[in-house]
């Protein structure tokens, strides 16, 4: 059986070398113990450093160019497959996740979707905003979980995100807009991607599995803060008013609450932290609400979307080389 998994990257020269040693890794382990051949490749999503020139020097990988942001760059790599495995080009694979993934999805016809556990790695900064954003994404920020998945490292059945030319019938009755910016097609993955995969096979067609761990480096600032929230804000609103029969489900799976219990459990520290990003998450809704308004009713020039944060990009554990 032969698995495509793809590693979208957009400016990951930095990045991508210790990620692909990783993936390559728990691609050796996962084929050793499952019956599986895996096609190994990375989407250059208009890169314009050596991110290419890095993954090439890796043996078995190959590299393809797309235009326009990450739902293009997965859809250069889909083909018929009995699932598909999609990664970011800034993360770290423990080498047993691809087969506890994919062993899963090979066990169970049902299941369409499945994450590996998560971890942050430390902050490069000593600042108390870093320790807090690194506090929250290890804790998971004291919330109640949700059947939802993240789109950094997954294994799909079915990947199928409407073209814009798909979308043109929804969008002939919408107004241009300043800020959401419909007219520019999907623009986020994971979000679409869990809402169909939830409506179409119910909450439990999308698992975390265990025995497999990613390491991602979380936003460090406030800056990098406000761009992750803004994002994520923003593709919800434009899925509720692009998608308004998805709404229902995302307000079923996909929104959580503070765990109080958790929260009372912690440490006094963590506790300290989580109210540091509790404020900082505050400003961030206030300057997402003024952002807004700005580029819905002020501005005469759209929204400037998707800009990347920029600390995400840092090497993982020191290394940004590559090994061929």
């Amino acid at each position: 059986m032969r698995v495509p998994l793809a590693l979208t990257a957009k400016n990951e020269e930095r990045a991508i070398g210790a990620c692909l040693e990783s993936v390559l890794e728990a691609v050796r382990v996962a084929e050793t113990r499952l019956p599986i051949r895996f096609d190994v490749q990375v989407v250059c999503d208009d890169c314009t450093d050596r991110t290419a020139e890095v993954a090439r020097s890796f043996a078995r990988v190959r590299t393809v160019e797309s235009h326009g942001g990450i739902v293009e760059a997965q859809r250069a790599a889909v083909r018929e497959a009995p699932f598909l495995v999609f990664s970011d080009a800034d993360i770290r694979v423990e080498p047993g996740t691809l087969e506890a993934m994919c062993g899963a999805m090979l066990e169970e016809p049902r299941l369409q979707v499945a994450v590996p556990q998560k971890s942050p790695l430390p902050p490069s900064r000593r600042t108390l905003l870093a320790e807090a954003l690194h506090a929250y994404n290890r804790t998971d920020g004291f919330q109640t979980p949700r059947r939802w998945f993240n789109g950094r490292f997954f294994a799909i059945r079915r990947w199928q995100i409407p073209t814009l030319e798909e979308l043109r019938p929804r969008l002939e009755s919408m107004a241009r807009d300043g800020f959401y910016n419909f007219h520019a097609g999907m623009k986020i993955d994971d979000i679409y991607l869990s809402r169909k995969a939830a409506i179409e096979h119910g909450p439990g067609a999308i698992r975390e599995v265990a025995g497999g761990r990613i390491w991602f480096r979380p936003p460090e600032t406030f800056e990098g803060m406000y761009r992750t929230y803004r994002r994520m804000r923003m593709e919800i609103e434009r899925l509720n008013l692009l998608f308004p029969e998805t709404a229902d489900a995302h307000a079923r799976w996909g929104v959580r609450g503070i765990d109080r219990k958790a929260l009372r459990r912690a440490s006094g520290r963590d506790r300290r932290l989580w109210r540091v990003f509790q404020m900082a998450l505050g400003l961030c809704r206030a300057r997402y609400r003024a952002e807004r308004f700005y580029y819905r009713h002020l501005s005469r020039t759209p929204c400037p979307a998707w800009e990347p944060v920029v600390e995400s990009k840092l090497p993982i554990f020191g290394a940004s080389g590559s090994r061929a």
